[in-house]
């Protein structure tokens, strides 16, 4: 069976509580950096601006946890 690439050089931002996006959202403009949405813990995001949300997210004490799969 051969698999599909359907997207390349796709970020996703995933959380384990839905409502850290909301907690998120009263700090900073999340959905500037948003694309789309795969689940309730689950947001694709600009990878261009993948930097730029890492260090607004660190500025506000929520340090995500990178993983490059």
């Amino acid at each position: 069976m051969s698999e599909t690439i359907v997207h390349t050089n796709l970020t996703v931002l995933k959380v384990a509580d839905p409502h850290v996006f909301e907690e998120i959202r009263a700090v900073m403009p999340l959905d500037d950096f948003v694309f789309g949405q795969l689940s309730d813990t689950e947001l694709i995001v600009d990878p261009r601006r993948l930097r730029e949300l890492v260090s607004r997210l660190d500025a506000k004490g929520m340090a995500p946890l990178l993983k490059r799969v």
